[in-house]
Parts: C-alpha cells; structure tokens; sequence
C-alpha cells in the first residue's frame, strides 16, 4: 500500500498525517512531541502585562509552564513546543518533568529543559501536521510505523 491511499480500515486521515510529516518537512522519528497553545501567556508576556495571570516572565517560561496533560505522555515527550497562531515559535528539550504543588496551578505538568534555537520544528506550521487546531491546548504526537 502506496501512503495516502485508503486501505478501507479506517486509516486514511491517519496516513494522510503521515505522509505530510515525512515528506513536508524534516521530522526526527525518535521524538516524541507535546505542541501547547502559549497563546494566553505570549501576548501577556509580549505586553509585559504583570498584573495578568497569564504573564509569564519569557517565552521559555510561557512553553514549559503549566500544562494539563495525562503523566506518562508528559515523562515519555522529548520537547515542548511552543505554538502561536498555528506556528511553533519556541522549543524546548525536555530534561525533567514536575508537577505544581500549590496554587492554582496545582497538579498540571512544568517541564525543565533546553532551549532549542536551531530546532527543525521552529516555524513549523500545525495545519501541516493536524487535521483541526479547534479548542487547541495541549496535543501529543508520537511517529507510527504503518
């Protein structure tokens, strides 16, 4: 079976994906992503609004802060990509994975790593790799061998 021909088993939109992550643009099979919405707390932090809840004092901070996702999909990512607008504008690879203890944020994922400025995912457009951005928050993506 050629990629992006339906085998009638329901696989279509999931090769279709497929297809556009190995021949659009570069992808490492070995990572496993986490793509979050930093929309909120990016425009708190582009104003330098303090007061806002959402403020987070850089963009790294804006990525790595805060997030609703199931545990083991968190300790297995490798990076967190931070998207704005559809596009990934920050990432970082993930060296350690917490949880907040206190506050309002109490139980929701804060990742530790490195800033990657020379990632292949930097401008990386997420309709390329999703069929909808609707409600988007947090999604994972792990490669698939057919």
């Amino acid at each position: 079976m050629c990629l992006g021909q339906n085998d009638y088993s329901g696989k279509f939109t999931f090769i279709k994906k497929i297809y556009i992550i190995d021949y659009m643009f570069p992808f490492n099979k070995t990572d496993r992503l986490i793509f979050v919405n930093i929309k909120n707390s990016y425009e708190a932090y582009s104003r330098h609004e303090t007061d806002n809840p959402f403020y987070r004092k850089s963009l790294y901070d804006c990525t790595i802060k805060y997030w609703r996702i199931a545990s083991e999909k968190a300790l297995s990512a490798t990076h967190i990509l931070g998207c704005y607008k559809g596009k990934v504008i920050e990432v970082v690879r993930i060296n350690n994975v917490t949880t907040a203890k206190t506050g309002n944020y109490f139980g929701r994922a804060v990742f530790e790593g490195e800033e990657q400025p020379d990632s292949i995912y930097l401008g990386l457009d997420l309709h390329e790799v999703f069929d909808t951005l609707a409600n988007f928050n947090t999604k994972y993506y792990e490669y698939d061998e057919l």
